[in-house]
């Protein structure tokens, strides 16, 4: 399996707060990213990279291994 349909997935996007710098700037947000395979009722949550981009494609390659390699599971 290398791809998963779409509609068995929900995706979940929220920022992460950062670290405010005097004058009120908001630096270091870190966009987390929740994944949930549908069918099977796996989750994968990431929040380490520095995009929501990132942080997705991690969370893609968890659902992935966790559906295709057992010992993962």
């Amino acid at each position: 399996m290398s791809d998963i349909p779409v509609d068995e997935l929900k995706i979940e996007v929220w920022p992460i707060p950062g670290i405010h710098h005097r004058g009120g700037q908001h630096v270091g947000t870190c966009p987390g990213v929740r994944i949930t395979h549908i069918p099977s009722d796996i989750h994968a949550y990431v929040d380490i990279g520095r995009s929501q981009h990132i942080n997705r494609l991690i969370a893609m390659d968890m659902i992935l291994a966790a559906l295709t390699h057992p010992k993962f599971r």
